[in-house]
C-alpha cells in the first residue's frame, strides 16, 4: 500500500511538473552597471514620456493587450469532426530515471512501468471542444452536467463562456466552469506521456474500467 501511495505521488509529480515546467534561459551575456550620466539620461527620457502622457498610454495599451489575450486566447487549430468513434487505452509509462529518498536509497527504479488509472482512478474527465461552435458548447454543457467532465476549450473565450453560463446549474452549484488549454499543455502532455492524440473535437476523455476512453464526436457516454 505504501508503495502504491509513493508511486501515485510520483506520478502526480511527474505529470504536473511536465505541465508547469518553466525553462530557465540563464544569462546570455555579461552585464554592466550604467554610469551616472547614462542613468540620468534614461530618467530624463522617462520623465518626458510621463509628462506627455506617452508612458501612461503605453501601460494602458499593454494592460488592454494582456487582458484581451486572457479573455480571447488564440485558437489552437484543432479541427472539428462530429463523427463518433471511441478508442480505449491502457495508460502506462516508464519512469525515466531512478527516484531516491532523502537518504539516497532508490525507491523507484528507472524503467518501472506505471499504470496510473490502477493507482489513482480519475474522479473527473475532460471534454475538449471548439468554444466558437454553439453545437459543441451546448453538447459539452449538457454532458458535463450529467457526468464529471471538465470543459476545455481549444478555441473561443472561456471568460465569455463563464459569463454566459454563470446562472446555469452545475453539480450542485451555479455557473458552468470553462477552461482553455493554454499552449496545448494538456494535449501535448497526453501525447507525450501516453500517446493519446486529441486531433479533433469534440473529444471526451474519461475512465472506463481500468482503461482511458477517448470518445470523439457527439456520442453518448458509455
Amino acid at each position: 500500500m505504501k508503495q502504491q501511495i509513493l508511486i501515485g505521488t510520483l506520478l502526480a509529480t511527474v505529470t504536473f511538473a511536465s505541465l508547469a515546467r518553466a525553462e530557465d534561459l540563464g544569462v546570455k551575456a555579461q552585464t554592466y552597471a550604467l554610469d551616472p550620466d547614462a542613468a540620468e539620461q534614461i530618467k530624463d527620457v522617462m520623465r518626458r514620456k510621463q509628462s506627455t502622457g506617452e508612458l501612461d498610454q503605453f501601460w494602458k495599451n499593454y494592460r488592454n493587450r494582456t487582458i484581451d489575450s486572457i479573455k480571447n486566447p488564440p485558437s489552437l487549430g484543432v479541427k472539428s469532426d462530429y463523427a463518433v468513434r471511441t478508442e480505449l487505452r491502457d495508460l502506462q509509462f516508464a519512469v525515466p530515471e531512478d527516484y531516491k529518498d532523502q537518504n539516497g536509497r532508490v525507491i523507484v527504479r528507472r524503467g518501472t512501468v506505471i499504470q496510473p488509472l490502477k493507482i489513482m482512478p480519475l474522479t473527473s474527465g475532460l471534454i475538449f471542444i471548439d468554444g466558437t461552435d454553439p453545437k459543441q458548447v451546448a453538447y459539452a454543457v449538457a454532458r458535463s452536467q450529467a457526468e464529471q467532465l471538465k470543459i476545455v476549450l481549444t478555441a473561443g473565450s472561456p471568460y465569455l463562456m463563464r459569463i454566459k453560463y454563470r446562472n446555469v446549474p452545475w453539480h450542485g452549484g451555479m455557473g458552468v466552469p470553462f477552461y482553455f488549454d493554454q499552449r496545448k499543455m494538456i494535449i501535448n502532455t497526453l501525447q507525450k506521456l501516453y500517446g493519446v492524440d486529441v486531433n479533433s473535437v469534440p473529444a471526451a476523455l474519461f475512465q472506463q474500467g481500468d482503461k482511458l476512453a477517448i470518445q470523439f464526436g457527439m456520442g453518448a457516454s458509455n
